[in-house]
């Protein structure tokens, strides 16, 4: 600051030495012009730690830089900063365009204290070559970010939803009146056998207003970088190998960071929550 203004003093016709002595600066301060690395140059020879982070940006090419510094840090076991991630990923053209969306903000209706309180439960189409659309059921705990179950079919009817539930529900022991599941309205949410089924499994029904995502904001969030990362990026032809290829995403997404839970894994969010009920007991 004080050269800048200094070099100021300096263009407007006052002797160098004399606001160099008052400035407290070298008069070489006041003459010296920065040299900067041309861009021809490139970004130079990246060290041990920037080549970790440029391969996490190219594995993980639909990720921002805080989910790239967050990786890069599991995998450095050391902190590696987010503006540093940043540089690193605009030297090498790894950035992403991002969209500026004025989206609402409005506060929850609903506080999650511990994990099987709260579910959020929905249904989206891939493509299959074989059977051309399939429906794939999934339900998201709004606590740990956990994927509890998730069915592919090539039909989306009230069964195959009611059969995904059962699966979450018998796997995770969820005893009657403790749970809450929420979902849109979609016909298969809305239809008697589905309501009967959670009725009589104890499981309380929370559907969203219509025309609003935001109601079921955790599935659908999830649905978006599932998409993102795996269903635009491959080519399924069976249902088979949809399955094999969405359990490899799953099982791989329970070990990443989530931005939703300060950058934790959700198997680590999981396991402090076992670990309290342990002591609990």
């Amino acid at each position: 600051m004080r050269v800048a203004q200094a070099r100021r003093r300096v263009a407007e016709g006052y002797q160098p030495t004399a606001v160099a002595r008052v400035a407290q600066i070298s008069r070489q301060a006041i003459y010296r012009v920065p040299a900067r690395r041309p861009a021809a140059a490139g970004p130079g020879e990246p060290s041990e730690s920037d080549r970790a982070i440029i391969e996490v940006a190219k594995a993980n090419p639909t990720d921002g830089t805080r989910m790239v510094a967050a990786i890069a840090s599991q995998q450095l076991g050391e902190r590696v900063n987010r503006k540093r991630a940043q540089r690193i990923m605009r030297a090498h053209r790894l950035l992403q365009p991002t969209r500026s969306l004025d989206r609402r903000r409005r506060p929850g209706y609903f506080r999650v204290r511990r994990p099987d309180e709260l579910w959020h439960m929905d249904m989206t189409k891939v493509w299959c070559a074989e059977h051309g659309w399939a429906y794939l059921h999934a339900i998201v705990d709004c606590c740990t970010r956990e994927l509890v179950a998730w069915t592919l079919d090539v039909r989306g009817r009230s069964e195959e939803a009611i059969a995904c539930v059962d699966q979450a529900v018998l796997e995770r022991q969820v005893r009657p009146k403790t749970l809450t599941l929420g979902t849109d309205n979609g016909t298969q949410f809305t239809s008697r056998a589905f309501r009967k089924h959670l009725s009589a499994r104890g499981v309380i029904h929370r559907r969203g207003g219509y025309r609003d995502p935001e109601s079921q904001a955790f599935i659908e969030s999830w649905f978006g970088q599932f998409k993102k990362r795996v269903v635009w990026r491959c080519e399924w032809e069976t249902l088979d190998q949809a399955r094999k290829e969405i359990t490899e995403y799953i099982d791989t997404y329970h070990h990443r960071p989530h931005s939703g839970i300060a950058y934790r894994t959700p198997a680590q969010v999981a396991e402090t929550w076992r670990t309290l009920q342990t002591r609990a007991t």
